[in-house]
């Protein structure tokens, strides 16, 4: 794969085959991540996606497959709570689960990432911290942690205070350490799908505060289209991480950021050797890279196949 395809997509997509609309037996999703993982575009893959709860049930698949020599990462999904208390409760259940898993497999298998969706009440600073901390004093590595702020209903200013108490949480604990914000951009109905504006918003906001964002659900594909199953206009898995790469290289505002996000024509876009391009702004190789690492985690999806596809049709890969 050539240097800047390479640095744009090398392990973007993170495999949740146990969710909706896929929702596969344990067993099942496991042995496909692990066919992907091994196969000719297998640099795509990054985690295999699994509810914290469910670690136990993955832990016996780990021992009785055949792994390879590279270590596996799993981004374990926390249970999340409606209010502070339920939150709590259920996040000394999930990270426990998550040391129990990480002591029995490691180094084979190692939860390294924790997804989180914020609770509706409360102050997220206090959430934010109170995980963080959690995370420290249960595993003994470094566990990066992205935290869920929704984009539907009255999202704009409950955007604003999540984005900021995950950067003062993260950074107060470590200036180096990766807490992040989640996106969530579909779903089974078109109602689940947030739009260009609060996406765009989201992008901008993480990029301000210098946050790593990532995203999950409705993003089989590269380019923003309409899903005729849904009636609906669905959000591209490029368009969001050019947007995220192009908007910390320039200081893009949100009007261009909006642009990028809502962009169906695939001819917007080109990716060469030397560089990633929308329309006529640039941005070289290694940039592209160290965007990937400080800016753009990836995204979450059921299906493999249908991203692969498409970006082998794109001449990606």
């Amino acid at each position: 794969m050539p240097m800047t395809p390479h640095a744009l997509l090398a392990q973007i997509i993170d495999y949740a085959g146990l969710f909706p609309p896929a929702r596969l037996p344990m067993g099942e999703a496991f042995n496909r991540f692990l066919r992907h993982r091994s196969g000719a575009d297998g640099g795509l893959l990054g985690r295999f996606v699994c509810p914290a709860p469910r670690l136990e049930e993955l832990g016996r698949f780990v021992e009785s497959s055949d792994l390879g020599q590279t270590p596996i990462g799993i981004a374990a999904l926390g249970s999340g709570g409606d209010d502070p208390p339920a939150f709590a409760e259920a996040s000394e259940h999930d990270v426990a689960a998550m040391g129990e898993f990480t002591n029995r497999h490691d180094p084979v298998a190692r939860v390294d990432v924790f997804e989180v969706k914020l609770p509706a009440e409360g102050d997220p600073a206090a959430v934010v911290d109170y995980t963080l901390d959690q995370l420290d004093e249960t595993l003994p590595h470094r566990v990066d942690c992205f935290f869920e702020s929704p984009l539907l209903g009255a999202w704009a200013d409950r955007l604003v205070s999540d984005v900021a108490a995950i950067a003062a949480a993260g950074h107060e604990i470590d200036p180096q350490r990766r807490a992040g914000l989640k996106i969530r951009c579909g779903g089974l109905e078109a109602s689940a799908i947030p739009s260009v504006e609060a996406v765009a918003a989201a992008v901008v906001a993480a990029r301000d505060k210098n946050l790593p964002i990532k995203a999950t659900q409705g993003l089989h594909h590269p380019f923003r289209h309409r899903d005729e199953a849904l009636g609906a206009a669905v959000h591209g898995f490029l368009n969001l991480a050019v947007a995220a790469i192009l908007a910390g290289e320039h200081h893009l505002d949100d009007r261009t950021v909006r642009e990028i996000i809502a962009d169906e024509d695939p001819a917007s876009f080109r990716v060469t050797g030397a560089f990633l391009k929308w329309r006529d702004l640039e941005i070289s190789s290694d940039s592209v890279r160290d965007a990937r690492t400080s800016g753009f985690a990836g995204f979450g999806s059921c299906s493999f196949s249908e991203p692969r596809d498409d970006l082998s049709a794109l001449g990606l890969l």
